[in-house]
């Protein structure tokens, strides 16, 4: 009974925070490869000292347990809507750019659970782009910076063409100098243009990653 109430106390705050922060996951899974290691540690000692205290496996194992029902609450999370169907071109492209980054820093992303639901996710992000961008109303700085960052996500080497386009404008612009992601994003969209279109890298900022050209 005690055991269980324990273990009840504990799933609820980490169960609230992993649903309510997608990074919470990231922790609990760090706190599940410190509790294997601490019951590795634990295996070598008994094979030393067969007296060894079954605390030093109860502890690590139910604080497993606990960490990873909270991963599993996390990916009950659901997520934000891709796009914000109302507001300025500014908002709009803010909202995305947000929605875009949030969703991979999730469990779900890392481990490849989204896969699917967040490729159509980044479609909806697209469409709405690519429809703001060939109807010209993409002419602030920051809002090239967050639109470019969306066309890095694509697929096609056309779009990331212009995502290069859109992260240069913007990286060239006095009052974004100093941001280091604005600035890496030009980088990096140059980067995968290349690759795409079959040539070597520039910066250095690409890992393996697979593309159609067209």
């Amino acid at each position: 009974m005690k055991k269980n109430l324990t273990l009840l106390l504990l799933l609820i705050p980490f169960g609230i925070l992993s649903y309510l922060y997608s990074l919470t996951g990231f922790l609990l899974l760090a706190i599940m490869v410190f509790c294997l290691v601490a019951l590795l540690v634990a295996g070598i000692v008994k094979s030393f000292r067969p007296d060894l205290s079954p605390k030093w496996w109860k502890r690590p194992l139910l604080l497993m347990s606990v960490c990873a029902m909270g991963v599993l609450i996390g990916l009950l999370r659901p997520l934000a809507p891709a796009i914000l169907g109302a507001g300025d071109v500014s908002e709009q492209l803010a909202y995305a750019y947000k929605t875009d980054q949030a969703d991979r820093m999730t469990i779900g992303a890392y481990t490849g659970l989204y896969e699917n639901s967040l490729a159509m996710r980044d479609s909806i992000r697209l469409a709405q782009v690519s429809q703001l961008y060939h109807d010209n109303q993409i002419s602030l700085p920051k809002d090239k910076f967050y639109a470019a960052f969306v066309f890095h996500h694509s697929r096609k080497s056309d779009l990331f063409e212009i995502a290069q386009k859109l992260a240069g404008e913007a990286a060239a612009v006095s009052e974004l100098k100093d941001d280091y992601v604005v600035q890496w994003l030009a980088k990096a969209t140059y980067d995968r243009w290349m690759v795409s279109l079959g040539k070597p890298e520039k910066y250095g900022t690409q890992d393996k990653f697979s593309i159609s050209v067209e």
